[in-house]
């Protein structure tokens, strides 16, 4: 049986865990405050997405992460599958458009899949500057060359220092300290999507699929010192 790993006994990551969920938003300052209004999650500036057409707000939950992200340049989001997903996500009124998994070795995840039979599309080079002028930067590897939303989450490999992970920023959530317990993930194939996020995840609790119409996350569990909080 596959382990479940939330930490190697040595320490280190597994191959994959999750890092991040995306929820689109028009506007992101008024996304983040309707965000922590409702459901008391700080929000805070992260940058733009050059030659994506977005730019984001960060919630911070540790090595995890909500992402509020929005259309700053609708030109620009046209070209890219993340932003015209972004763009789709918010006209549709979305609460959630795609999540992620972080890996260290994002070569050999994607050889990993390639082996399985995966057709995937190629690896592609991130970066946003924070407003303190810091530079982040990453690779991502999407798991589905489908311009709809999949159920799949991508892969991304983060090339930062110690310590600049987005979840790792400063924020006051109102009710302390904050992680995510569970993603919930529609499917109109269950077990098949099942299978996928075995391959990619092993066997854990951070996620749950369930038949639906629709593809992709519909449902956070955040859990906290006061218990938990849902977000659909």
């Amino acid at each position: 049986m596959t382990p479940d790993f939330t930490q190697s006994a040595s320490g280190l990551e597994p191959p994959t865990v999750l890092d991040h969920v995306l929820m689109p938003v028009a506007d992101l300052g008024d996304g983040a405050r309707r965000l922590y209004d409702r459901f008391g999650l700080q929000g805070i500036p992260g940058g733009r997405h050059p030659k994506v057409g977005t730019a984001n707000f960060i919630v911070p939950l540790g090595r995890q992460y909500l992402e509020l992200i929005a259309i700053v340049d609708a030109g620009e989001a046209a070209g890219s599958r993340l932003g015209a997903r972004v763009a789709r996500a918010v006209r549709e009124g979305k609460t959630f458009v795609a999540w992620a998994l972080r890996t260290t070795n994002l070569d050999a995840v994607r050889a990993k899949l390639i082996d399985a039979g995966w057709d995937l599309p190629p690896m592609v080079e991130g970066s946003r500057t924070r407003p303190d002028g810091q530079v982040l930067r990453w690779r991502t590897q999407d798991t589905e060359k489908d311009p709809d939303p999949v159920a799949i989450p991508f892969v991304i490999e983060w090339n930062i220092p110690e310590g600049l992970h987005p979840g790792q920023a400063a924020a006051t959530h109102r009710n302390g300290v904050a992680a995510i317990k569970r993603v919930v993930v529609g499917a109109r194939d269950p077990e098949t999507v099942s299978r996928r996020l075995a391959l990619l995840l092993g066997t854990t609790h951070i996620y749950e699929v369930r038949r639906s119409e629709n593809e992709g996350v519909e449902e956070l569990v955040i859990e906290h010192a006061r218990g938990e909080t849902v977000i659909r």
